[in-house]
């Protein structure tokens, strides 16, 4: 195990950078950082991102459609990012600032990264209340937290952040600059890739729910999964969310796979890179992901199938079999999208047919 001494770790920089506190830009500063056109005062000084309905007129908040656009006028904020394109209908250039930009969304996540609190830092070495393995190998800059596990022959990368009472299992691997929040468990022999965060809760290799009737039918004979979880890098899971194990080989998700609260990946699932898997999402065994699969929330997907890469499944939608690269499907079982609205727009003519 190879863990710092106090006398190491002082003086060491954080692993996780406390800067200085944020300063307010003005909307110049903010154009320039975006590349954007700016339609109205150059001096306006903004502290902080906020949602239109702030009253705060030291707020900067975006416009991504024309919904946003019409409660421009009621809103206190100084200042809005907006989606080229998109019209805002009363807006006074002389007393507030547009910043024009070809996607809102993304434009905003950098003001919102300029502008926000620092990131609580983050000292190396090891909590005195932490049990960390002696054959277990934890780079010097990684840091475990207070009542953290780190078991036999796991190794925790440079820069790693293990914050309380997080459990590493035996043979883990944990990459560098993951951030694994309170109460994630990463159970023997899986594997993190780096920079991955695991939002609080998070359950990595449990067994897979796999079960048979005994041969006298009075009950239920578990079925061992002897595999592992695989995750690669740049993914993050949100809290409270479940990846099984395989029960054999791996259980598989891409580089920057984003998955969000309460999903469940089930044993033997391979997902692809750069997925998005929205909440409450529960995916059976062994499924197959392509890259790029946009899932929506409450989805859920039987054993077994395959979904290409690019596809979109609507939210709510109940995936029963194979979905082909590029499709986007919705409902219960899912259809096509344009499908699935002709035939919602021909129940609804028949429904108001016979009650007129």
């Amino acid at each position: 195990m190879s863990v710092p001494t106090p006398a190491q770790s002082a003086g060491r920089a954080p692993v996780r950078e406390g800067a200085e506190a944020r300063r307010p830009v003005t909307t110049a500063t903010l154009a320039t950082l975006l590349g954007a056109e700016l339609v109205g005062p150059a001096d306006l000084v903004i502290a902080r991102a906020d949602t239109i309905d702030t009253t705060d007129r030291g707020a900067i908040t975006f416009i991504r459609d024309e919904r946003f656009a019409r409660q421009w006028v009621g809103s206190g904020a100084a200042a809005a990012v907006v989606s080229r394109g998109i019209d805002v209908p009363g807006h006074d250039a002389t007393e507030r600032a547009l910043l024009i930009v070809p996607n809102a969304d993304l434009a905003v996540a950098q003001v919102t990264e300029l502008l926000s609190p620092p990131a609580r830092a983050t000292p190396p070495g090891v909590h005195p209340s932490a049990v960390v393995d002696p054959s277990a190998l934890v780079h010097p800059t990684a840091s475990v937290g207070p009542l953290s596990v780190v078991g036999a022959r796991a190794v925790i990368g440079e820069g790693a952040c293990l914050h309380a009472q997080v459990y590493v299992g035996e043979d883990a691997r944990v990459g560098a600059r993951c951030v694994l929040w309170p109460r994630v468990c990463v159970l023997d022999r899986c594997e993190i890739g780096a920079w991955t965060i695991l939002h609080p809760g998070v359950s990595i290799g449990g067994d897979g729910f796999g079960y048979r009737p005994s041969p006298d039918g009075r009950s239920l004979v578990k079925i061992p999964h002897v595999g592992t979880v695989r995750i690669g890098e740049h993914v993050e899971i949100g809290a409270n969310a479940c990846v099984d194990r395989a029960r054999f080989g791996a259980t598989v998700i891409g580089d920057g796979t984003k998955i969000d609260n309460l999903c469940q990946v089930a044993h033997n699932c391979r997902i692809g890179r750069n997925c998005v898997i929205a909440g409450c999402t529960g995916i059976a065994g062994s499924v197959t992901i392509g890259d790029w699969v946009q899932i929506g929330g409450g989805c859920g997907i039987a054993d077994n199938v395959t979904i290409g890469d690019g596809a979109r499944i609507g939210a709510r939608g109940g995936v029963m079999s194979d979905v082909p690269a590029g499709a986007t499907m919705v409902g219960l079982p899912v259809m096509p999208g344009r499908e699935y609205l002709r035939m919602q727009a021909y129940l609804r003519k028949m429904a108001l047919g016979r009650n007129g």
